[in-house]
This record gives structure tokens, sequence and C-alpha cells, in this order.
């Protein structure tokens, strides 16, 4: 059985001494990755992120100061020369195809072959109020990922392919693969079409979603199966999970400072109404919101804000973090290892309302212990 490892997602987000210094302390507490996300829009609010209801606003000015990934990765693959490099994730929308290819593999030389293409097939917040489309987002990835693939395999002979989204006619791709290999291609992906898309292309898996350690396998087999059908291995594929958690005392504790909190009422819409049903509840924004995928902070009311502080549960919440002391999200990743879990990711969102500082560091440390045993 292939060992644990574990990375860290930086915020990305501006003064850039915070994500050097994250990434630095990360990297000296043992994280073997680096993630960060690919965003023109931050996951919240800007009237929600003020010193007086979140700590992390006394240092980072704002949510949408949000850096290019790349650039970002690039100054970490100089300075950091073992860990794993990746976007968490980026899409084929905002990025072209051929720029995608382009920008890993020279990534990929960059970091001697640490580079990998996290990609997703997009959120409303990066694409539509920016004038880009965001439907049929999932056959649009698939299409993406398709010329990606070709691109690379090429060998630099002209490309020609009639897509859906995209026409190439003899394209050239002549970029050397870093020793002849393409950098790895892992997918964001929760649902069915999703999850047998990555089976079909993909190198790992990045989901973020809360899940049981029985529904985790079960996604896992329908990735698996997708594989096997398209005559490729799973041997080296790297099923992960990213840990969304808020450390504290105790899960207690956590919540005592989650349940009144503006930012985390926010985070908690961005659950599809599923989440909120299965606790019992009406999610604010209707039955038919699609939670994470079409929320776009900047459109979000302080009615619909106050609307979900007034509903919030702790059940439901338990569906959004992993959070409490160490052994508690310890405790509740466990499953997800059993299930074929490879890869946890450590998101510390909490350090947004909790107020720990520097404290957080330690737990993580510890954490990052923990987890590679489990």
């Amino acid at each position: 059985m292939a060992r644990i490892t574990v990375g860290y997602q930086d915020g990305c987000l501006a003064p850039l001494w915070v994500s050097k210094l994250g990434i630095s302390v990360h990297r000296w507490l043992g994280a073997e990755a680096l993630w960060v996300p690919d965003h023109f829009m931050g996951f919240c609010p800007k009237w929600i992120w003020k010193p007086d209801i979140l700590p992390a606003a006394k240092v980072v000015h704002s949510m949408d100061a949000l850096f290019d990934p790349v650039p970002l990765l690039t100054m970490a693959a100089i300075k950091h020369k073992k860990i794993w490099l990746g976007t968490s994730v980026t899409e084929p929308i905002r990025r072209h195809p051929m720029s995608l290819a382009q920008t890993f593999v020279t990534l990929d030389h960059i970091s001697r072959g640490r580079a990998i293409l996290g990609i997703g097939n997009g959120l409303r917040e990066n694409t539509e109020p920016y004038g880009l489309p965001c439907d049929k987002r999932v056959a649009r990835l698939e299409e993406a990922v398709k010329i990606i693939r070709t691109l690379w395999e090429s060998g630099g002979e002209p490309v020609t392919f009639k897509g859906r989204f995209w026409q190439l006619r003899d394209a050239v791709f002549d970029l050397p693969l870093y020793q002849g290999k393409a950098p790895r291609l892992f997918m964001g992906a929760h649902f069915p079409r999703m999850l047998r898309m990555c089976g079909r292309y993909a190198d790992g898996w990045l989901p973020g979603q809360k899940i049981s350690g029985e529904e985790y396998a079960g996604r896992l087999a329908i990735i698996g199966k997708a594989a096997a059908e398209a005559g490729r291995s799973m041997d080296d594929f790297v099923a992960g999970q990213t840990l969304l958690l808020a450390f504290g005392r105790d899960r207690q504790a956590v919540l005592d400072k989650a349940l009144g909190n503006p930012y985390v009422a926010y985070m908690a819409c961005g659950l599809p109404p599923a989440a909120w049903s299965a606790a019992g509840l009406e999610h604010p924004m209707g039955p038919d919101f699609e939670g994470f995928l079409d929320i776009v902070p900047s459109r979000v009311s302080r009615e619909q804000i106050d609307t979900a502080l007034s509903r919030m549960t702790a059940e439901l919440l338990d569906s959004l973090f992993f959070m409490g002391s160490v052994d508690d999200i310890a405790e509740q990743a466990e499953p997800l290892a059993r299930a074929g879990c490879r890869h946890f990711i450590v998101a510390n969102m909490g350090g947004a309302f909790s107020g720990e500082g520097a404290k957080d560091f330690l737990h993580t440390a510890r954490l990052f212990r923990v987890l590679k045993r489990l």
C-alpha cells in the first residue's frame, strides 16, 4: 500500500510575504506538496472581510487580492527543491488548453518534474462576472483535457482537432517534455460524470467536499472502473482529499466561534442545498442553487448572510469543516485513508476566524505527522 503524503494549500493572497512565509513554514513542518488556487475573486464578500469580523483581515487586506498561481509556483519551485507544485484547481475557460499545456510543461522544466496541472470545470465567480462563459463546463473540460493530452503526446507534429469548443488546425506543440514525460494531471471531481472523466484522463483526484469514508470509496470505485474501461492503470494514481479545517481545543470550541461568524455563514452558503436538507434546513439561496459552483461573492447580500446565520447548525458545519483538535481532525480523516485516500491537502480555513494565529502552525505540524501515519 502506498504511503500517505501531505500537502499545504496556500491562499495565494497579497501581501506576498504571507505566502512566502506560509510556504516556507509548511515545507519545514513536513508538507510534501504545495497547492494554490486559481481565482479572480476570493471566497468571501468584501464587506465581510473586515478586522472586526475576521482576525486574518488585519494582515491580508482583501480576500480578492489574489496572485496568479503560476508565478507563485515558479517562485516556490526555485526555492524549494523537492516539493510537488500544483493548482487546486484551474480550468480551461480563462486559460486556453494550449496555454495550459505550455505553462505546465514550462513549470515542469523549472521544477525538474514536480509540476501538477490540477484542473476542474470552473466556477461562476471566476467566469461569468468577467464576461466569460460558464455553461457546459463539464463538456468543455473534457474537450480541453483531450486537447492537452493530444498536444503533449504530439511529438511536435501538427495537430488538427475539430471540437465543440475549440478548433485546432495544424497547431504545433514542440516544447520537449521534461525527461520525456508529461506533467501529471489531477482533476477536481465530485459527481459521477466528472469522476468517470477523472478515471479516463487523470493521474490523480482532488476532491474538496467533506464526505464519509463509504462515499469516498464509492466515488473512487467509479474512477477505477472508468480507468479500467479506458485501459489505464491505477497503480500510480493518487487519490487525494482537501481538508477544509478549523483548529480549536475541541469541536465545541470551534463551533462557539463559527456559528455566529458571517464568514462561516458565507462558506456554508457554498454547500449545495442537499447538504442543508440533510441537516433539516433550507438553503438561504433556494433549492436550485449549486453551491460553490454557482456562488458569486460580490453579489451575496447581508440579508442572505443573516438568513444563513439564523439557520446554521452544528450538524451543517460538520459537513463543511474538519474541525476540532488535531486528534479530532485525524479521527475524521481516518475513514478516508481506509477508503483509499493517499494524499491529504491541509487548507486552514479556520485561520480566518479563529484568532489562533501562530498556534495553528504547531497544530499543523502535529497534524502532518498524524496524517502520515494513518
